[in-house]
């Protein structure tokens, strides 16, 4: 009986030396196979970060009320029946059906002027931000989007504000000019680059419009 239980005991170590080499094949293997798509996915990670870091897509900017189909058709409509109104001998002899569409499109016009309202007061946070490199301290000063813009369209990338300070008198009051001139010399801003400058300039010239459209609506 020992003999047996000798020889049983014999085949169970002859099996398992078998079991086990298999076992770890299988989880060397799996493990091979994880740690290799880890490293596939890292290296693609890799290339992407690097693809990205060269070829970063540029910031995406909102859209542009002024594009807005609505926006565009209603535009030529009232610019349309200004015509057709000016063609006539006297607004007394409307018909009541051009009367109607005349005041559809006051109603109209109206509600474009809340959205280009809107739309100016971020135009104004746009231009603030692009500039404030520059000047930071002249947003504080001139509250007055307008009056923020024109001075910009003056000072530019001038870093000595009195050398703009004959044509800001076109614009601005004394007390203001010597506001802004004192802040200049002592500002914090910096001269922007050729990008930034344009960027305030393009968002300058769309303040532009929108306040020509603003304007051409309420009329």
């Amino acid at each position: 009986m020992a003999d047996a239980l000798l020889d049983d005991l014999d085949d169970l170590s002859d099996v398992e030396p078998e079991e086990e080499p298999s076992g770890g094949v299988e989880n060397s293997a799996g493990d091979g196979g994880d740690h290799g798509d880890a490293s596939h996915d890292g290296a693609l990670n890799g290339a992407d970060a690097s693809t990205t870091s060269h070829h970063a897509p540029p910031t995406k900017q909102r859209p542009r009320l002024l594009d807005d189909a609505s926006l565009i058709s209603h535009i030529s409509a009232v610019r349309s029946a200004k015509l057709g109104d000016d063609r006539k001998p006297s607004a007394a002899n409307m018909t009541k059906e051009e009367d109607e569409h005349q005041h559809a499109l006051i109603l109209a016009s109206n509600k474009h002027l809340v959205s280009l309202g809107h739309e100016l007061h971020r135009t104004h946070l746009d231009l603030c931000r692009h500039y404030h490199p520059k000047f930071p301290e002249l947003e504080e000063l001139l509250t007055d989007p307008f009056q923020y813009r024109a001075a910009i369209g003056i000072i530019q990338n001038e870093m000595d504000v009195t050398k703009s300070n004959e044509e800001l008198n076109e614009i601005l009051t004394s007390n203001q000019i010597i506001t802004i001139s004192v802040a200049g010399s002592t500002t914090s801003g910096r001269p922007l680059t050729d990008d930034e400058l344009n960027a305030v300039n393009g968002t300058c010239s769309y303040l532009d419009e929108l306040k020509s459209t603003q304007t051409e609506l309420t009329s």
